[in-house]
């Protein structure tokens, strides 16, 4: 497992959070970061870490399936001295067409493989208290994400609009469209204006512009049963 790891230049943990691309494990960190820094509070503490599943054409949905393959496997052979798994791997995919397919896909090659507890897609709202049990977690989310609906998800909606429409001033031809359900909206952007985005906020963001992905941290804590 560590061989694997040193060979993809990743940090893992005893619980890793596999991501679609660097970008997402950028964003993820720089709120941790912040978070820490401001209020002294570790997300990355007690074994949590999040790495990317590829670069380019080797991330994605489609990555995150393959690695949670390739690494759940190498992970069952890796013991603590007491017979426990030394690490755990689980996928985080957006809430869009690829992710829901990448949901059903990691279902159908492995049948081992749950949602909520070895994949988990992004909703407007994430669960943070409660039953850990994949049954439980998944009526939660569904519970309070009601209103949303089938609304696409992905991280940069985790974004204020604030933040989002001064980025657009600055970059009118990087969002293709918008949608909105209740009080959320999902923006869709061009490849090369998400990469802007994503300049854009580690430039300007601050704590307060990150609050929902770091919550998006907390829950994932929670239900890898970290929280405690």
């Amino acid at each position: 497992m560590s061989l694997y790891a040193k060979g993809l230049d990743w940090d893992v943990s005893r619980c890793n959070v596999l991501v679609e691309g660097e970008t997402d494990r950028k964003l993820l960190t720089k709120a941790v970061g912040l978070h820490k820094d401001v209020t002294g509070e570790d997300l990355f503490s007690k074994g949590l870490a999040v790495v990317r599943c590829g670069w380019g054409n080797q991330g994605g949905t489609r990555g995150v399936v393959r690695q949670l393959t390739v690494t759940r496997a190498l992970a069952s052979q890796v013991l603590t001295v007491n017979g426990r798994q030394k690490y755990r791997f689980v996928g985080l995919v957006d809430n869009d067409h690829a992710g829901r397919q990448a949901i059903k896909g990691a279902r159908a090659s492995d049948e081992s493989v749950l949602e909520y507890r070895d994949i988990f897609r992004l909703r407007p709202n994430m669960v943070c208290d409660g039953n850990i049990d994949p049954g439980a977690l998944a009526r939660a989310s569904q519970r309070i994400n009601g209103p949303y609906g089938n609304l696409d998800w992905e991280l940069e909606d985790l974004l204020p609009s604030d933040l989002v429409e001064a980025f657009i001033e600055e970059n009118p031809t990087a969002m293709v469209r918008e949608e909105r359900k209740a009080d959320k909206i999902h923006r869709e952007w061009t490849r090369d204006g998400k990469m802007k985005l994503h300049g854009f906020v580690h430039e300007h963001a601050l704590l307060c512009d990150l609050v929902e992905v770091v919550e998006l941290v907390r829950s994932l804590r929670f239900c890898l049963g970290l929280s405690g």
